[in-house]
């Protein structure tokens, strides 16, 4: 099974410090040498999650998105005048007021004044046929009749009354969180039903992970995934996030190449919905593996290697073979073997003084 294959392997002293947390750490001794320009570890087998590198984005759980709609035809007046994607809003916040405006059709005050005079007049209509239902001067048909058409324009009056004031329709706020889009302008006519905005509830979030389909097979060992973005330093993480892997696609969409890993997690302040990540995704745990950081590989034609200290303190250059990565450390596959003792960080300098010509670097003195 192919999977990911070591980062980049020339590393120099300032890209030794990690600028990502490490998903699983190595038990190994680091030790400042005398010249304390380089440090080494000796190495330790040890319990190691191999990671697939890749991209995704930062969405929405699509539960958490609520449209709001026109409960009325109308011409669309704003509330406020910073109303705008991004700002937060309370639920029942005043959003739209949808006025009639003379309108000589769909004028919403109209139909509002017509149903309040149906509704006074329903209501007299009723009160006089309970009085005479009984003395029986009317039939039970007739009194039934008179009280069915009561309640019809009680129930529309209710409704409109509901979401209307003076100037118009009242659009409100259905939820807490802030709003995602807004899909009308000040002044534009909208239909009863028509989508006037969104508004994203401060409740989920889910990480869409793009993988590659070569490694299908992998994917029912992958459960959890940390993702950095460009906007933050942070590590994050889905299992910090209460985060759960909900479904991965079985096909590519018609405009990508790669298949869909799903995450949901809780809601972030910090993460911006639509934003791109670098993701980790963490897979199946390596009971016994040799890890060496990513500040250990150097890079010759291709070759990856590390500086080996022998018996005498001296270090060897020893090419080796790796296999997958968590972002901050290497599975080497070939060419290490448990205790040995391997140079760090500052593996770049052991490298000059030996192009230089100076003494062999070493720990000790002879």
């Amino acid at each position: 099974m192919t999977l990911l294959t070591a980062f980049n392997g020339c590393r120099s002293d300032k890209e030794a410090t990690a600028e990502i947390q490490a998903v699983s750490s190595p038990e190994t001794i680091h030790q400042e040498t005398p010249e304390q320009n380089h440090t080494v570890l000796s190495i330790k087998k040890q319990p190691f999650s191999f990671v697939i590198r890749t991209g995704g984005r930062i969405l929405v759980d699509s539960k958490d998105i609520k449209v709001v709609t026109a409960k009325s035809p109308g011409i669309v007046k704003f509330s406020d005048h910073f109303l705008f994607p991004g700002v937060r809003a309370a639920k029942g916040q005043k959003l739209f007021t949808l006025s009639g405006e003379q309108l000589s059709e769909d004028n919403a005050e109209l139909k509002f004044m017509q149903v309040k005079a149906d509704l006074e007049k329903t209501t007299a209509n009723y009160e006089r046929a309970k009085l005479l239902i009984t003395d029986r001067i009317i039939t039970e048909e007739n009194f039934l009749e008179a009280k069915n058409e009561y309640e019809k324009m009680l129930n529309e009056f209710n409704n409109l009354n509901s979401t209307s004031d003076a100037s118009g329709t009242v659009i409100n706020s259905p939820d807490n969180g802030y709003i995602r889009e807004i899909y009308v302008t000040e002044g534009q006519k909208v239909s009863a039903g028509q989508s006037l905005a969104s508004i994203v509830m401060d409740h989920n979030l889910v990480l869409k992970a793009d993988l590659s389909p070569d490694l299908l097979n992998v994917l029912p060992w992958i459960e959890k995934a940390n993702f950095t973005v460009g906007y933050s330093k942070r590590l994050f993480k889905t299992e910090e996030l209460n985060g759960k892997k909900i479904s991965f696609g079985k096909s590519t969409g018609e405009n990508s190449f790669y298949i869909p890993v799903y995450f949901r997690m809780n809601f972030d302040p910090s993460l911006i919905e639509g934003t791109f990540a670098e993701i980790y995704l963490i897979g199946m745990e390596i009971p016994d593996a040799i890890v060496v950081p990513n500040s250990a590989l150097m890079e010759e034609y291709g070759k990856l290697y590390v500086f080996v200290e022998d018996e005498d303190g001296d270090f060897l250059k020893r090419y080796i073979k790796t296999g997958n990565n968590d972002g901050e450390f290497t599975e080497v596959t070939d060419g290490l073997s448990e205790n040995e003792t391997i140079v760090a960080t500052g593996a770049y300098n052991i490298k000059l003084s030996q192009m230089t010509g100076s003494a062999p670097a070493h720990t000790h003195n002879h």
